[in-house]
């Protein structure tokens, strides 16, 4: 299960003849039932500049070495535990050939079909099949470790799902992902062939790009406005600046009292990704309520996020004057010296929006986070009321129209909001470190597992086994650490119901 070059049927029918077990056969990920998972602040890993290409290939049975225990329990639900399979996998990519070893659980339906995953390993090699009956194996270098689930239909034809990372040689630090089908016919049987067909991702870089860190000696040529008033951009000390003033201009909307300095810079995110943009909030002036940080569609159209000095808000400006506030919350913090973040992450035809607020001065420890579901749907919004009984601001909203949540865009701005019945001072708000950020959302799998623990008295150590009933038979269990995967047991409690990668 690994992508292959196919080998025909006819060259394959005097291979080594294996025990059959009466079950049906497969190869897949995560063992037992799979839990719901809730992940949306993820690590950072990185992107490839265009997709990868389609690997292709086969894969043939060449041995069962540990044919497995079917087990039968009180409720009379039928298992398969313990089986271990190996394949000749042959691709039209060295590095997805070699030797593939594949341990499984599997689980019998009542419609007859079968739910099957396990962990595999898959040795980088070539082979000899001079020799059909007896195909000779050369290792080359690297190791692709695995986790694989499926579905086997009460016919024997399965579909399975494969990701895996290299480790060594060659494929160090490359993540394989895969779809694997194999037709009818009886299980484990050495002719009938595994087609698989999938890519080979490049070894994870976190894209960052500096739009202005403000080191140079003039102000950006960047575009500006200030809603009814006027703006003025200061650069200095490495930092810049941003003054409005709105003098005899009450705030009716966010728009009328809001000053903004944007580049031209277009941004794009897509499934399995998630943009960052970032920026150092140095200071707010006493008459300044809101620092602004958005991630714009088209002018007048897309993301935002106000740290107030008291609060924080996120939502969307819709156009026209449109402006929606999808959430917002209490937060006081001492706004100098913070980072501000609004992050898109798309899922499906949704799109989650995340703002954060980090302390710079503590190593960005998190001082704020709040995720929204942007979908395509008019999702809820706080109306004014809602909006000034939290942040002590009345301003004009509207509801979230409907339409397609925004993945790409021109433009990115930075801004300062001040709320005003017309006889206040200029607002600033200070800013260093703009960028955009980009990340690959890990895959995270989760198994069902048993969490062990005993005494470690001193001069004595102890091994762990583990059997399908307590007469045995048993079999040492193993803790391996892989390189280039993270593995943790966590126990199961009304604590821990959800997990994330941070």
């Amino acid at each position: 299960m690994t992508a292959f070059t196919t080998k025909t049927q006819t060259d394959k029918r005097n291979l080594m003849k294996t025990p059959r077990l009466q079950s049906t056969g497969g190869c897949a990920c995560a063992s037992g039932p799979l839990t719901t998972l809730a992940f949306l602040v993820v690590a950072a890993l990185p992107l490839a500049a265009a997709a990868p290409p389609t690997i292709t290939g086969t894969g043939y049975l060449v041995g069962v070495p540990v044919p497995g225990i079917l087990c039968t329990n009180a409720a009379g639900q039928v298992s398969l535990k313990g089986n271990v399979h190996v394949l000749m996998v042959q691709a039209d990519d060295p590095r997805a050939t070699g030797r593939f070893q594949a341990s499984m659980d599997l689980a019998y339906q009542a419609d007859g079909a079968a739910l099957f995953s396990g962990a595999a390993y898959q040795e980088v090699g070539t082979w000899d099949v001079t020799d059909p009956a007896n195909p000779k194996f050369t290792p080359t270098g690297g190791l692709w470790q695995c986790n694989y689930h499926g579905v086997a239909q009460p016919d024997g034809s399965d579909v399975i799902t494969l990701t895996g990372y290299g480790v060594g040689g060659a494929i160090d630090g490359l993540r394989l992902e895969e779809t694997i089908t194999k037709g009818p016919g009886a299980p484990f049987d050495p002719p009938v062939p595994y087609l698989g067909s999938g890519t080979i991702k490049p070894a994870s870089v976190t894209t960052i790009a500096v739009i202005d860190n403000f080191d140079d000696s003039s102000p950006p040529s960047w575009g500006q406005g200030a809603g009814r008033g006027t703006v003025n951009v200061i650069q200095a000390n490495g930092q810049l600046t941003i003054r409005g003033q709105w003098p005899g201009i009450p705030t009716v909307t966010q728009g009328d009292t809001t000053a903004w300095a944007s580049p031209d810079r277009a941004w794009t995110v897509k499934e399995g990704q998630r943009l960052e943009a970032r920026v150092d909030l140095v200071s707010l002036s006493g008459t300044a309520p809101g620092a602004a940080l958005t991630l714009y569609h088209s002018p007048g159209v897309g993301y935002w996020m106000v740290k107030g000095r008291d609060y924080v808000g996120v939502g969307k400006h819709n156009g026209g004057g449109g402006f929606t506030c999808l959430s917002a919350d209490r937060l006081a913090t001492r706004n100098t010296n913070e980072i501000l973040v609004l992050a898109l992450t798309p899922a499906g035809p949704n799109v989650i929006l995340t703002a954060r607020v980090l302390d710079k001065g503590n190593g960005g420890a998190v001082l704020y986070e709040r995720s929204i579901m942007d979908t395509p749907a008019s999702d809820p919004s706080l109306d004014s009321p809602q909006l000034a009984a939290i942040t002590g601001v009345t301003v004009q909203v509207k509801d979230d129209p409907s339409g397609a949540p925004w993945t790409s865009g021109a433009l990115v701005w930075l801004g300062v909001f001040q709320y005003t019945d017309g006889t206040l001072p200029p607002a600033e708000a200070t800013f260093d470190n703009f960028e955009l950020r980009t990340y690959e959302v890990p895959p995270i799998g989760i198994e069902r597992a048993v969490q062990l623990t005993w005494p470690a008295p001193t001069g004595m150590n102890y091994a762990v086994e583990g059997g399908p009933t307590v007469q045995g038979p048993w079999l040492p269990v193993n803790d391996v650490a892989t390189p280039g995967l993270k593995q943790m047991t966590v126990p199961a409690n009304d604590i821990m119901k959800f997990f994330r990668l941070r």
